[in-house]
This record gives structure tokens, C-alpha cells and sequence, in this order.
């Protein structure tokens, strides 16, 4: 009986111990970088209220995570949207609105255009639009039409990569968009340039900096008709000597999570959403978090909608 009795303990004992959860891995970027940041400021902020262990995971940014979230290295990524579009359309089957959905929208950056003064285009079928966009020697910001860039060479690095090559697939294009190895090289005026960061960004600032680069004048109206998630920007720079505004378009970075069919393994991923949601305003207000909560809190609190699907949040909880 004695020993039944040690049994028995231990069998309710070992009931009591909970059984660890899986970790949530989300991929972020450099720990320098706005991403990573955020990452922390969510993880100090719900680490405590999920059910899940959460890990912060230092990447490359916005094509790391998503192919890490296709890969199961991460449950949740940090992903501009036009990176998250571009992949959908490239990659149907993987990249969904059944596999992948929103946690909550964050912060917007900037599609940058740089073209070198003098620039000719490669092909005679641009030569007429790019004699419409006059470069010249002054630092007025100049009006351009996407399709000048039809069949060109462009640059870029990092993740701007996939910007650029996004760009070139939803306006057909046709561009052939190469890495830069001397990044920041100012004197390396052979092709332009496409560079997504938030403004001001302060590569760009040197490269208008050498006198050497226009920043082009994108028209959101055009371009928002084609594809949808970018949004309407204007960035400000010394330009010349003086402090010029220059209308562009912008994406936004997104917490992207994986969705399951059995709807008990979404709760973590609803629980986090809903976490972030009713603390957005404490994360914008917070000295010790990134200054991005800012605009977050923005768009949060104006009704800020992508056009992908969204875990649902805890509508319970919201009534505490």
C-alpha cells in the first residue's frame, strides 16, 4: 500500500509540472536596426500575458523572415509589405492568405529613387520619356514616370533588393536590378538607384549630399492604382542648401505570423495580436521603446487596414 501511495504522488506531482510550450521565433533584423527594437519592445511588453515563449531572433530583415516563416525556423516575421506581395505573387502555394496572416501593421518606410545628374537610359525606347524629366543642374525635385525605367539596370542592396525587383514586376518593367558592392559609393553614377528606409535616410542624405544625384518625384496616384499597398509619402532633405519635400510612396513593415487550420494553434498568435493592441499606446508613449511606436499608434488609432488577412483578436479581453 505504501508503495501505491509513493506512486500515486508522484503521477500528481508529475500532473502539476506544466508542459512547456513550443517558443514563437520571430525574425526581426540587425540588432542596430528598427526591427529588432520593436522586437524587444513586444517581447517586454507580452512576453508575460502569452501563453507561448516568445524569442526575438536577430536577421537580415524582411526576405530572411519570410523565408524563415516558409522554412518553420520562425512562427512570426517582420515583413514589408510589398516584400510579402511580391513573394505571393511569385510563390502562391507558400505565401497566402491561409498560411500567413497579420499580427498588426507597424511603422512605414520610404521607397527612395535616386538617379544620377546626366543619367542616359540604356535603351532608345526610354530616351523620349527621360527628355520629359529634364536633369539638369538645379535641385528642384523632378517629376518621374516609372515606366522611364523600363529595361534599365538598377541598384540597391539588403532588402531594397526585393523593393526594387517588386516594383519592376507589378509595372512590368522589365528592369534588371544588380547588387552594389561599394555601398554609398556617391561616385559610382552608372544607374540609378532604389533604396527603402525611413526618412530622412541618411545614405541618401549623402549621396544628395555629393551633388551628384536628383531624388526622383514619385506620383503615388499612378502607382497606387496598380498596386494598392503602397502608400503616399513625402520626404524631406537638404537638397541645395535648402530643405526640400519630395513626393514618394511608402510600404509598411508588418508582423506576419503563421496560420494554422486547427484553430487552438492560432491562439498564441491572437494572444500576442491583442497584447499589442492593447498596448500600443503605452509602447508609442514609452521613453525606453522605439521612436516608430509613434506612428504605430497612428495607425492603429485611425483604423489602419492592409488589404491581407489578420489573426482576430480577443475580443474579451479588449472589454477588461
Amino acid at each position: 500500500m505504501k508503495l501505491k501511495a509513493t506512486v500515486l504522488s508522484m503521477m500528481v506531482a508529475i500532473a502539476a509540472v506544466p508542459v512547456s510550450a513550443k517558443t514563437l521565433n520571430m525574425g526581426t533584423g540587425g540588432t542596430d536596426g528598427n526591427y529588432y527594437a520593436m522586437g524587444q519592445d513586444i517581447q517586454s511588453y507580452c512576453a508575460d500575458t502569452i501563453s507561448t515563449d516568445l524569442n526575438v531572433a536577430e536577421t537580415t530583415g524582411s526576405v530572411s523572415n519570410l523565408l524563415g516563416m516558409m522554412n518553420k525556423e520562425y512562427s512570426l516575421g517582420i515583413v514589408q509589405e510589398d516584400v510579402l506581395n511580391y513573394n505571393a505573387k511569385r510563390n502562391p502555394k507558400k505565401v497566402n492568405q491561409n498560411r500567413i496572416k497579420i499580427l498588426t501593421g507597424l511603422h512605414e518606410e520610404a521607397v527612395h529613387l535616386l538617379i544620377p545628374k546626366g543619367y542616359q537610359p540604356k535603351t532608345n525606347e526610354s530616351k523620349s520619356l527621360w527628355s520629359k524629366f529634364g536633369l539638369g543642374n538645379d535641385d528642384q525635385p523632378k517629376k518621374f514616370e516609372l515606366s522611364m525605367l523600363k529595361g534599365q539596370e538598377i541598384g540597391s542592396w539588403g532588402g531594397s533588393m526585393v523593393s526594387a525587383e517588386a516594383l519592376g514586376y507589378f509595372f512590368g518593367l522589365n528592369i534588371h536590378v544588380t547588387e552594389v558592392k561599394n555601398k554609398g559609393d556617391v561616385n559610382d553614377v552608372s544607374k540609378p538607384l532604389v533604396l527603402v528606409g525611413g526618412a530622412p535616410y541618411k545614405v541618401v542624405q549623402d549621396y544628395l549630399a555629393s551633388g551628384k544625384w536628383t531624388l526622383a518625384a514619385l506620383n503615388y496616384d499612378a502607382i497606387s492604382q496598380q498596386a494598392s499597398f503602397y502608400s503616399k509619402q513625402n520626404v524631406n532633405y537638404q537638397i541645395g542648401g535648402k530643405v526640400r519635400s519630395v513626393p514618394t510612396v511608402g510600404v509598411r513593415a508588418l508582423l506576419l505570423g503563421k496560420s494554422f487550420r486547427k484553430k487552438s494553434r492560432n491562439e498564441p498568435m491572437t494572444e500576442l495580436a491583442t497584447c499589442i493592441y492593447q498596448n500600443v499606446a503605452d509602447l508609442a508613449d514609452d521613453p525606453d521603446t522605439n521612436p516608430n511606436w509613434g506612428s504605430v499608434y497612428d495607425y492603429i488609432d485611425g483604423d489602419g487596414q492592409s488589404n491581407w488577412a489578420y489573426f482576430p483578436l480577443d475580443e474579451s479581453k479588449l472589454e477588461e
